[in-house]
Parts: C-alpha cells; sequence; structure tokens
C-alpha cells in the first residue's frame, strides 16, 4: 500500500503592541494527503467488488431457482452481460434440479486476477524514485 503524505506548515507571526512590547505567535499545521496511486487502486478495487456482488448474487439466484423478476431481473440483466465473455467456458450443470451456473464463478475469478493485475501496475507506476533537490 502507498503510504498517505504528511505536510507540515509552520507560520510565525509577529504582532507589536501600543506599548511597543512585540509578541511573537507560531501557528503548526499538519495535513495528510492521500497519493493519487492510492486512491485508484481503491477505486479499482471497488469496482470489482461490485462486479464480483452481482455475479454471486446471480449465481445464488440461480442456483436457488429464483423468479426472473423485479430484484432478481435486474441482477440477472446485469450477471449477465457480465460474465457473456466466459459463457461456453465451462459447462452449466444441473445436479439435484438447482443450476449451477458456472460462468459466475469463471468471471469473478477472472475479474479478481484482472483487478490483482491493475493494482500491482499502479503500485509500480505510483512508486516513489529518489528524492530530487531542487534549486540545483
Amino acid at each position: 500500500m502507498i503510504a498517505p503524505e504528511v505536510s507540515e506548515q509552520e507560520r510565525t507571526a509577529t504582532r507589536a503592541g501600543p506599548s511597543g512590547n512585540a509578541e511573537q505567535i507560531t501557528t503548526r499545521t499538519t495535513a495528510t494527503v492521500t497519493p493519487m496511486g492510492s486512491r485508484l487502486q481503491s477505486a479499482v478495487w471497488l469496482a470489482v467488488g461490485i462486479v464480483d456482488v452481482i455475479l454471486a448474487l446471480d449465481f445464488v439466484f440461480k442456483l436457488l431457482a429464483a423468479a426472473n423478476v423485479g430484484f432478481v431481473g435486474f441482477i440477472t440483466s446485469v450477471a449477465g452481460s457480465l460474465s457473456a465473455p466466459f459463457r461456453g467456458v465451462l459447462a452449466s450443470s444441473v445436479p439435484t434440479g438447482h443450476y449451477f451456473y458456472w460462468p459466475d464463478v469463471v468471471a469473478v475469478v477472472v475479474y479478481v486476477i484482472a483487478a490483482w493485475i491493475v493494482v500491482s501496475l499502479i503500485r509500480i507506476m505510483a512508486g516513489r524514485g529518489a528524492p530530487q533537490r531542487s534549486g540545483i
């Protein structure tokens, strides 16, 4: 994981009163900034998590032979397009009258592996190089 960057700022102000006495005030501000690479990694895992939940729900609904109406119909239509590239890879089976839909399982595995590869590439691209000296 990419560590967050901490930025610190210190400001000193001198204030002179009417009697000529000077007072010095120092203010310190600390802020934590999450690097863009870390945000991209989180976005990739969130997207794959949503896709996997949709595919898992479709798998369970088909296994339980749920009626294809309402929410189940919506999940089935969305998951159908997500698992379409994997139809025919493994044959779906009906061992006990329940439909075991393999394309959903294969799609979940492939999408997780693809997300891992994308996150690894983001981590490589966002890696920190040697510190640069400015003004030289």
